[in-house]
């Protein structure tokens, strides 16, 4: 399976609606494996790794790291209802109260959702969390807020000097499918009906390893059926 072009990468999201960037899922499809043969950092319309933030800005998919330490592309139609999943349909302040988030994510998480978007460089200004020592802190918290879906990557703010790398732009799940998509909470926010409508997709496209690594990771309760 390859692609050498950003139609072809969107058609393959739209295909297997949770599409990593790098292999993660088992017999799973991803971008570097898909796109292998491109020319990668070159900057053109044919570089996947413009095409990480390009399919974001144009409404096709989530972007971020909501599986471990490793980013994945989630189709927009079914990022809600995975949304739900990574949750387990529990607020920041459930989950904070009930032990299960950091004093940092949620700390981070207020910064952002204030903002409405930030990049990363100024988020940890803002944070607090700038002495050298805390930067594990800081990018710890940062996956903890992607990995229960609250937060995505929505762009990268180019570097102030010439080779550095760029920023990552971060913007509250709320924020960004209910102001810059405009889709409005419906019965996503239900846990079983999540689970229905992910294990209906994904159950067409997905092998039975890489049905067995989500079901982990989604608590899809398959071994209950």
């Amino acid at each position: 399976m390859k692609t050498s072009t950003y139609p072809e990468f969107v058609q393959l999201v739209e295909q297997f609606k949770i599409f990593p960037f790098s292999d993660l899922i088992p017999e799973h499809p991803s971008l570097t494996a898909a796109a292998a043969d491109n020319v990668w950092h070159d900057g053109s319309e044919n570089d996947p790794w413009q095409w990480r933030v390009r399919i974001v800005k144009d409404e096709h998919a989530a972007y971020g790291k909501f599986f471990g330490t490793k980013a994945s592309f989630i189709h927009v139609d079914l990022f809600p209802q995975v949304r739900v999943l990574l949750s387990q349909g529990k607020s920041v302040e459930e989950r904070y109260s009930g032990g299960l988030m950091s004093q940092d994510a949620k700390a981070l998480y207020g910064i952002v959702r204030e903002a409405g978007s930030m990049d990363s460089r100024q988020l940890r200004k803002a944070s607090g969390l700038t002495a050298k020592e805390q930067k594990k802190d800081y990018e710890r918290a940062l996956v903890e807020l992607q990995n229960f879906g609250d937060i995505v990557i929505t762009g990268a703010q180019e570097s102030d000097f010439e080779g550095g790398w760029s920023s990552m732009c971060f913007e509250s799940a709320d924020h960004w499918l209910n102001e810059t998509l405009g889709r409005k909470k419906k019965q996503a926010d239900d846990l079983a009906l999540a689970k229905a409508a992910v294990k209906e997709e994904l159950e067409g496209v997905c092998t039975e390893k890489a049905m067995k690594y989500l079901d982990k990771k989604l608590r899809l309760n398959l071994s209950a059926r």
